[in-house]
């Protein structure tokens, strides 16, 4: 890592927030001679962004004179590509005495000038006065073929893409007023299934006055048998079902209407007188 060409690099402006972020981190994989060899997808893994922006970005940054490519051919396919950093093209964006002369350029310091060497030379070989040094900690070899991977988005901006899901039904106001006077049983009566099965009456013909009144009949026999909270209503599924119940009279036994008469007059047999006793055996 080169700490003046690190500084050079926060203080040009290239015009895009991206752009300037993969040149800060093409000058911290530079050496003091200003060239480095990070893949692609280094770049794009450490700086979070797609591989297909970060070939955008250098190309960009290629075209302004700020940076120089090479690629690097081996006998086993397409190797990351050399760059080299050229501050000299950032004009007067860097303040006076500021501007970078790359290797080789005219008027740079003695030695530093040098050939690129082989095709395959090693990331350790010779640079002149200086040797190679990259400070990516990833192997350099790509293939040609190399698919484009985007990267992963982050959880919270993948739950924002997904749409939003109703977490209610959109029940009608006719199966409310049905649900709201049906009797209350122990266990399980799922909603949803219940409105299913409304809804599916009501494509067989049948109207929501003469369910809900259905349901108003059987409400009031289940209150004078003494089954509402009990396990012994029916769920509103079945209720809605295809069997109708709620077509059914649901008449109230007539004993259950009128007081019963001829009650015993004490509670055990022995205080029974039952030569008086006007019970009916």
């Amino acid at each position: 890592m080169s700490m003046e060409l690190m500084t050079k690099a926060f203080k040009v402006k290239v015009g895009n927030p991206l752009r300037k972020l993969i040149l800060i981190k093409l000058a911290d994989n530079a050496s003091d001679l200003g060239e480095c060899w990070p893949s692609f997808r280094h770049i794009a893994e450490q700086c979070e962004i797609s591989r297909r922006s970060v070939i955008s970005h250098i190309d960009a940054l290629c075209e302004v004179g700020l940076l120089r490519k090479e690629p690097r051919m081996t006998s086993r396919g397409n190797s990351s590509n050399l760059y080299y950093l050229n501050f000299d093209g950032a004009g007067n964006s860097l303040g006076p005495g500021e501007k970078y002369a790359p290797p080789g350029a005219a008027g740079a310091p003695d030695g530093a000038a040098r050939s690129l060497g082989g095709a395959e030379d090693s990331p350790g070989g010779g640079a002149g006065d200086a040797p190679r040094i990259s400070h990516s900690f990833e192997p350099v070899i790509e293939s040609i073929n190399d698919p484009v991977k985007e990267p992963k988005q982050p959880c919270s901006q993948a739950q924002a893409s997904k749409p939003v899901k109703r977490g209610s039904h959109d029940y009608s106001p006719e199966f409310e007023e049905a649900w709201e006077a049906y009797p209350k049983r122990a266990g399980g009566n799922p909603k949803p299934a219940a409105f299913r099965a409304w809804s599916a009456r009501l494509k067989d013909g049948f109207t929501t006055a003469a369910m809900v009144e259905g349901v108003r009949r059987y409400a009031a026999y289940s209150r004078a048998v003494g089954k509402v909270g009990s396990e012994y209503v029916k769920q509103a599924a079945t209720f809605f079902g295809p069997d109708h119940h709620f077509e059914e009279s649901w008449d109230i036994p007539a004993a259950l209407g009128s007081s019963r008469t001829g009650r015993l007059p004490v509670s055990g047999f022995r205080e029974q007188d039952y030569g008086d006793s006007e019970c009916n055996w």
